[in-house]
């Protein structure tokens, strides 16, 4: 396969038929012919194609037909000479074969010579325009596709679209959002597309013209309804108006759905199955162009890049649109500018993605910040500042299996009497003292249980020692931060320390309840005292073995 030599007819002619009628009976009908790029339709059964090639000495004579692959019943072939006579021959879809080096399909045209005049061709029940707009006489046999630079740049703007492909699902497993999905589903339908696009899926597999129009459209109408569910849920909520955002959802299945169904090979659908593609397309464009609009126009953050990625793309696919729906205009697929496109599309929005994932995580980093100081804030004992009883039960089981198997409840003495003496503000000072005399470490967990009473939780081989002077230092805080007091406040502690070599397994109650039981006894022996044992187990009844 050559660089492609260019063969240029005279004039370039067409005309629409039906099957009944045969090509002499129409090319006797000049008013039936156009000569220009327009007016190509799918409407009728046949599309008749001239091409004049005229009789200048030493001109190029064409040995094949190239055109852009798409699906069609056959292609009847004519070489017509210079005394009017024709010879015809006929190819069905497996007759043709694909370029590597661009999106096109090569029919070959045997037996040109120079007394050739006309090269006629009949494409018979066509499903796309551009079979027939963008068909052209090539000088080689086997056809001649795109030039090595042309190729070169397109191999390297497919290998580009897998770069977000492997980006988004590494994105996905630290980020498990939904428009995540589905920017993975536009960036694989545009893969596909690049790969038929570009003639390169013939490099690795034999595809029938069938099938790669079908994969052609299914691709197409996938990555039209994933555009849509993708701005949907990457918008961030209240930057896009609800019924924009319903109308995405809803016309996203329904392009799927449109694209499903212009695939149907059958002869009824024919007709209709490309302008309906087209129209679908459409309708999403506008759809996108006004959620980029009404987005920008509510300040989202996420919607200024993809702004730059989506308008050259959509613009691109603006042009092709109109250009296929209105007669006058020649249908085309502008490749080049097409696949460029897709590939800003793709890098753009991952970094959209990227910068979205940032303030995700900033937010989700704020939002638990938050949430930790409100728990803090709920665990605290409001007067204190110490941890709450709420807290401690809550934590108990994971602490003691972290070595906190001393436990101390600690009461003030005749507290009752300060607060019917000095009244309950001084109350209050002499609990926050008595607060801050218990140690609060890596090694001790004070609480508040409640009025009067606290509990500290204990680790380490001196930690009934240290427990005990927490229990002294309560009345030299009090007696320094409570002046005017008529008594000096003191505190009785009951204490339970597990011998490390037994195995003791017990909830926090009945601990607790044991502690309580030895409190009370250094209450009833005289106060400011503690009462504490060593255990090795509980028996049911919570008696301490010591």
């Amino acid at each position: 396969m050559g660089h492609a030599q260019a063969v240029r007819p005279s004039a370039v002619c067409h005309a629409s038929a039906s099957a009944e009628e045969g090509w002499a009976e129409v090319a006797a009908q000049p008013s039936r012919w156009r000569c220009d790029d327009g007016g190509w339709s799918l409407s009728d059964d046949v599309t008749l194609i001239r091409f004049d090639l005229g009789d200048a000495p030493g001109r190029t004579l064409p040995q094949s037909l190239v055109t852009h692959t798409g699906n069609f019943e056959r292609i009847d072939v004519g070489i017509i000479g210079a005394d009017g006579s024709a010879r015809w021959s006929s190819i069905g879809p497996a007759d043709t074969h694909h370029l590597a080096a661009g999106p096109y399909m090569v029919v070959p045209v045997p037996g040109v010579t120079s007394e050739t005049r006309t090269i006629a061709v009949a494409v018979v029940r066509p499903w796309g325009k551009t079979i027939m707009s963008e068909m052209r006489l090539d000088a080689y046999p086997e056809g001649s596709g795109w030039p090595l630079q042309r190729i070169v740049a397109m191999a390297a703007i497919c290998g580009m679209l897998l770069v977000p492909l492997l980006i988004n699902t590494a994105f996905y497993s630290v980020l498990p959002e939904r428009y995540v999905i589905w920017h993975l589903v536009m960036v694989a339908a545009m893969l596909v597309q690049a790969a038929f696009a570009t003639g390169f899926v013939h490099i690795f597999v034999d595809v029938s013209a069938l099938w790669e129009w079908q994969a052609s459209n299914l691709a197409f109408a996938a990555m039209a309804g994933a555009a849509l569910l993708f701005a949907a849920s990457f918008i961030e909520a209240g930057s896009l108006s609800p019924r924009l955002r319903r109308m995405a959802q809803q016309l996203g299945p329904i392009t799927w759905l449109v694209g499903l169904l212009a695939c149907l090979p059958f002869e009824r659908v024919r007709p209709y199955s490309s302008p309906a593609m087209h129209i679908a397309i459409a309708l999403a464009i506008a759809l996108l162009a006004a959620i980029l609009w009404d987005a920008r126009q509510r300040g989202s953050k996420s919607v200024k890049l993809q702004i730059i990625a989506w308008l050259p793309i959509m613009a691109i696919g603006s042009w092709r649109i109109t250009a296929y729906l209105v007669p006058s205009l020649h249908p085309t697929e502008a490749i080049e500018l097409y696949q460029l496109a897709l590939a800003l599309e793709v890098l753009v929005t991952a970094l959209g993605i990227v910068s979205r994932f940032v303030d995700v995580r900033q937010e989700r980093d704020r939002a638990t910040a938050r949430a930790i100081e409100l728990e803090g804030v709920a665990d605290r004992d409001p007067l204190t500042g110490l941890r709450n009883r709420r807290t401690i039960e809550q934590r108990f089981d994971r602490l003691f299996e972290r070595g906190f198997r001393t436990m101390a409840v600690t009461d003030l003495d005749h507290f009752k009497d300060v607060n019917d003496t000095h009244g309950h503000a001084t109350g209050d000072v002499v609990l926050r003292a008595a607060a801050a005399a218990l140690l609060d470490d890596r090694d001790t967990k004070a609480i508040r249980m409640g009025g009067e009473e606290f509990l500290l939780l204990l680790r380490g081989h001196d930690a009934a020692a240290r427990a005990e002077r927490c229990r002294q230092a309560i009345a030299t805080r009090i007696a320094a931060e409570v002046p005017g007091l008529d008594r000096i406040v003191t505190a009785s502690m009951g204490l339970v320390e597990h011998d490390t070599r037994g195995n003791l397994q017990i909830d926090f109650a009945a601990l607790y309840a044991r502690c309580d039981q030895l409190l009370y006894e250094a209450k009833r022996l005289g106060r400011n005292r503690t009462m504490r044992e060593k255990v090795t187990g509980f028996e049911p009844a919570h008696r301490a073995m010591a």
